[in-house]
């Protein structure tokens, strides 16, 4: 019995520290490749919108980039995913699949400047 308790104290406390309680990493589902090519888009999108709306909220994105963001986020959905197998396929790493797609492109730009900002608070580098 006590080590029932141990077991189930440790667990609430590794739920309590875990990010997943909160609603921007939930979101960040958006940014999965495999989800980003198999789910509805409509669902993407809107995890996009909460993701960026915090975004904003940090002051990392301005309000008069958030729209365009979106847009961009949109318009990848649409044309760059279902062209591409890569978003299928569960072995890549998803910050080389972002760059080789997005970096340095004139029509992902801004997209490209979020996502990285992600990934990077992602590793605590932000």
């Amino acid at each position: 019995m006590e080590c029932r308790s141990f077991i189930q104290a440790v667990l609430s406390k590794l739920q309590e520290k875990s990010p997943l309680k909160y609603t921007f990493a939930q979101k960040l589902s958006c940014l999965n490749s495999k989800g980003m090519a198999t789910e509805s888009s409509e669902g993407n999108i809107t995890a996009f919108r909460a993701v960026v709306r915090h975004l904003n909220e940090a002051n990392r994105v301005a309000v008069g980039d958030a729209d365009s963001v979106i847009s961009q986020y949109k318009k990848f959905l649409e044309e760059v995913v279902p062209q591409n197998n890569l978003f299928l396929d569960s072995s890549h790493r998803v910050d080389q699949l972002y760059h080789g797609l997005l970096a340095g492109s004139d029509d992902y730009g801004q997209l490209w400047s979020v996502i990285k900002m992600v990934l990077l608070l992602s590793h605590g580098y932000g």
